[in-house]
Parts: structure tokens; sequence; C-alpha cells
């Protein structure tokens, strides 16, 4: 949120004068930054969260961080941040959409209707939510699936596209979207709340 607000109020004006273009560039370069920095920590909290093979051996944090050290020691740092590619490629554009659509939202509703500012970046934020929500789903499916499959199996990875191919293939194109009912159902208050908070207290 802080580096979107500061790349769309102090760097964009350099950049673009557009005010379509400049909360895409600002959201998705805000949004690249952070989900690179927070990779690793996505790939242990979907460990964490997935079914383990063995139900009688949950995954616990501590099995969990074990995975990870031995992930990291056979394969190097870098296979911590297996999941990175489809994590962007929601993210990333999930940004994009949600910033664009919410300043398209906030300047409609404050040209038509009389909301308290509350009320108004939160009726935004969730329509902008859901809609980035629905439009990215396929690649939250494919960031969890492959994340999940990381620290409990051996093997090369599979880059996302070839990923998302062999998903369709073995399970159908309704795979893509498992899920989505209640990602629309979290993403919708959440990016509400989050919003709402975010103008009152600026």
């Amino acid at each position: 949120m802080v580096s979107y607000d500061r790349l769309l109020n102090k760097v964009m004006p350099h950049i673009s004068s557009s005010p379509e273009i400049a909360p895409l560039l600002a959201g998705i370069t805000a949004r690249t930054f952070a989900s690179s920095l927070a990779s690793p920590l996505e790939l242990v909290r979907t460990n964490l969260q997935s079914t383990p093979a063995d139900p009688l051996k949950p995954h616990t944090f501590s099995s969990t961080l074990r995975d990870a050290r031995r992930l990291v020691k056979t394969d190097g740092v870098r296979a911590l941040y297996r999941g990175l590619g489809p994590t962007l490629w929601r993210d990333v554009p999930f940004s994009g959409i949600y910033w664009v659509g919410y300043e398209a939202w906030k300047k409609y509703f404050y040209r038509t209707t009389d909301m308290p500012v509350p009320v108004l970046a939160f009726a935004s934020g969730a329509i902008s939510g859901m809609t980035s929500a629905l439009l990215t789903h396929p690649f939250d499916v494919t960031k969890t699936r492959r994340q999940a499959l990381t620290l409990s199996r051996n093997g090369a990875p599979v880059s996302t596209f070839p990923f998302i191919k062999d998903l369709i293939r073995t399970e159908g194109v309704a795979a893509l979207f498992a899920g989505l009912t209640p990602r629309l159902a979290k993403i919708a208050p959440a990016c509400g709340i989050m919003i709402a908070s975010y103008e009152v207290s600026t």
C-alpha cells in the first residue's frame, strides 16, 4: 500500500500523466517487489496449509522448516523461489487490475453518489478485488499446486504454462477454478476493509 501510494504520487507523474496508466504501472511495480520478497514465506505457508502425504504425520512449522532446509541443501537457495513465476502471474495482474479498477470506481462513486469516504472506498475495493480475483484465479491454483509439491517431493520443477497445460489435460479446465467461491468470499471484504482503513487513516 505504501509503495503503491508513493509510486503513484511521487514517481508516476514523471513517467505517465495518464490517470489510467499511472495506477496500473504503480500497482504492478509495487506488487512485483512485494511478492518477490515474500516468496519463500509464501512457500512455507502454502506447505503448512497443504494436505500431507501421510495423514498420520501432519505438516508442522518445524517439519516444514526442516523440509525447506533439506531443499536448500540439495537444490540451493533458488529452490525457495519455486512457484514465484505463477505467484507473479497471479499477483502482478491482480494488482494492476485492482488499482485501475479501484481508482475508476472511486471516481465513479464520487461523481454519482454521496457515500461517506469509508463506504465509498470499501465498495470500490470490494468490486475491484472480486474482478481481479476472478481474472487471475487460474494462476492462484497453479501457484498453490506447485508450491505444495515443492517440499513434498523431489523432481525437476515445471514452468508455469506447461504446468497449467498438464493440469488441464489430467483434471480438466474446471481444475483451474477450484476454490474460486471461497477466494472471492475472502477477497471482497478483505480488499474493501484494507483500502477503506487506509483511506481513512491517511
